[in-house]
């Protein structure tokens, strides 16, 4: 299955500590935006795509997932219940091929709720990594974070790229 990653899921570090995948191309998904909306039950927003009717649009990672390894991927990423799996046309940034891809979209979603700091790192970090428009990388350092108060939590998060603290300032 051919995954298009626009959330945490773009980094590397943090995909596979979930499961193993290979990295296939960085791609455009047209006339949708990316939000922090979709609530998470650690109290934070996660990321979600919705329509646009405008030039928006959304740069993200495909993976290539194993069959076997979807079940786990569908259980972090709350299945059913936070997200619904979608089926989507890609292009890809390199050679404007298009790709059918899978993608998760937000079943809830809450308004005016933010990132952790430690989420937006993963996000960063994925879309740095793979070298998604600096455009894009800019619109990301702005949104909003917060901390999160669980002491545990973003140290184990950041433990997957080498860091102590995330690298993004709340705001």
């Amino acid at each position: 299955m051919l995954c298009f990653a626009y959330g945490s899921n773009m980094s590397t570090q943090r995909l596979a500590a979930r499961i193993p995948a290979r990295f296939v191309t960085t791609a455009l998904l047209s006339s949708c935006r990316l939000v922090f909306h979709q609530p998470s039950g650690d109290g934070s927003g996660k990321c979600d795509i919705v329509p646009a009717s405008d030039q928006s649009a959304v740069y993200g990672v495909i993976w290539e997932v194993a069959s076997h390894h979807e079940p786990t991927l569908d259980r972090y990423e709350g299945l059913g219940v936070a997200y619904g799996e979608t089926w989507l046309t890609v292009t890809d940034l390199a050679i404007e091929r298009q790709f059918d891809v899978q993608a998760y979209a937000g079943n809830v979603t809450s308004p005016g709720i933010r990132p952790y700091t430690w989420y937006k790192h993963h996000v960063l970090a994925g879309a740095r990594e793979h070298g998604l428009p600096a455009s894009h990388i800019h619109t990301l350092e702005r949104i909003g974070a917060h901390q999160d108060f669980d002491a545990e939590r973003p140290a184990l998060e950041m433990a997957l790229h080498g860091h102590a603290e995330p690298l993004v300032r709340s705001a």
